[in-house]
């Protein structure tokens, strides 16, 4: 790691504009759009994104941080609703910061700096993959959690690399749960979530019975927690000033001992993530034990497989949706 003292840099905006640009943003991903749909808001949103705010940062950073190198984006205030990993000129040979450097998040430099001294290299690793399609409460059933817990298993190397296991539907309680977290260190859960913004620590995981809280999932130990992916099935927006509920879950997480976490900033379509994930963990799996290092080159691989992949049509929205946290 290279040490020289913090740099200031002045952004070309203001509070006023910022707070515009949010705006802006979050009616851009809030529209419903086809394969085809009209991304001319959000591609003019990441264009003034990057203006403002990232392409002075990665000015910047050129001068000691190589093409490829890992970034930490650790955000506040405003910067917490805007996708910072994805802002570019989005014209022909225009930059962006995914073609310069490889993003994460961290909620706090705190938690990144004890999230690298906690990595754990074991040989072998637990891991649960849980999946909820009919939480207490949910008016249908989700149909691709069970497909996507199953190409997860597919995907992931055999024992005595991955000791896999699973808890679907009816037996994906909050009891059930919370023994998962505690027994594996490594996790995939694809189901529901709700944001409580007043409380934090009451967002929640919905499970057959009742929610598995933040507060539940941090009153366990999480001390040797490697990795969480957290998917959302058609996960529900709600109100259109606020980013969806997996990324705050995702910080939670992190923040209260995971390594590393990958999740969503806003609604992610079942589309996306089955092919997000399939690419994901094809590049996560290595020739070697599994690493949670290997976490944001992964996502950051899949995310540029799928955006080249004229197969596969996904609107901009969907290709820079997914996040990493941490390590």
């Amino acid at each position: 790691m290279q040490l020289q003292p913090p740099t200031g840099i002045q952004l070309p905006t203001d509070w006023r504009k910022l707070a515009e640009l949010v705006i802006a943003f979050l009616a851009a991903v809030g529209k419903e759009a086809g394969p085809k749909g009209n991304q001319t808001a959000l591609i003019k949103a990441l264009r003034e994104l990057w203006d403002a705010v990232v392409c002075p940062v990665v000015e910047n950073l050129e001068g000691f941080a190589g093409r490829g190198s890992r970034i930490w984006w650790c955000p506040t205030s405003l910067f917490n609703f805007l996708p910072l990993h994805a802002a570019g000129e989005y014209r022909a040979k225009g930059k962006s910061v995914s073609q310069q450097y490889i993003s994460s998040y961290t909620p706090s430099l705190t938690a990144l700096i004890k999230a690298r001294a906690s990595h754990d290299k074991s040989p072998s690793v637990p891991f649960v993959a849980i999946g909820q399609d009919c939480p207490a409460g949910a008016e249908s059933i989700l149909d691709a959690v069970e497909p996507e817990i199953e190409l997860v298993r597919g995907l992931l190397p055999p024992p005595p690399t991955v000791s896999f296991s699973k808890i679907t539907s009816v037996d994906a309680t909050k009891s059930r749960a919370l023994r998962a977290f505690r027994d594996n260190t490594w996790l995939h859960l694809a189901c529901h979530g709700t944001q409580k913004f007043d409380e934090p620590f009451k967002s929640a995981f919905l499970m057959r019975d009742e929610p598995l809280s933040l507060l539940d999932i941090t009153q366990t130990d999480l001390s040797r927690h490697e990795f969480a992916f957290l998917s959302a099935c058609e996960t529900a927006v709600g109100d259109v000033s606020t980013p969806d509920e997996v990324i705050h879950l995702a910080a939670g997480l992190q923040f209260a001992g995971f390594n590393s976490v990958v999740g969503t900033m806003w609604k992610v379509t079942d589309s996306t993530v089955q092919h997000l994930v399939e690419a994901f963990y094809k590049n996560m799996r290595g020739d070697g034990p599994m690493n949670s290092k290997r976490a944001a080159w992964a996502l950051h691989r899949a995310v540029q497989s799928l955006a080249s992949d004229k197969d596969i049509p996904m609107t901009l929205d969907q290709r820079i949706v997914f996040v990493h946290i941490g390590i």
